[in-house]
């Protein structure tokens, strides 16, 4: 499933039992929950350790 706005539109709220994570590409995947909340998080290493980074939830964000 590719990651566009109409995919989140369609996701958000509703309940949702596929894949957790989902992302098109790099390290900034939306993930969604069983209740259809979506989150976006930033994937990264430290010390060689993945670690994420909660950066907000879906359609909260807004462009400033």
């Amino acid at each position: 499933m590719a990651l566009s706005g109409a995919t989140l539109r369609a996701l958000y709220g509703r309940p949702y039992f596929g894949k957790t994570e989902l992302s098109d590409r790099d390290e900034l995947p939306a993930r969604v929950t069983d209740r259809g909340a979506i989150s976006w998080q930033y994937r990264y290493r430290w010390q060689g350790k993945a670690a994420r980074l909660k950066i907000g939830r879906y359609p909260d964000l807004k462009h400033r």
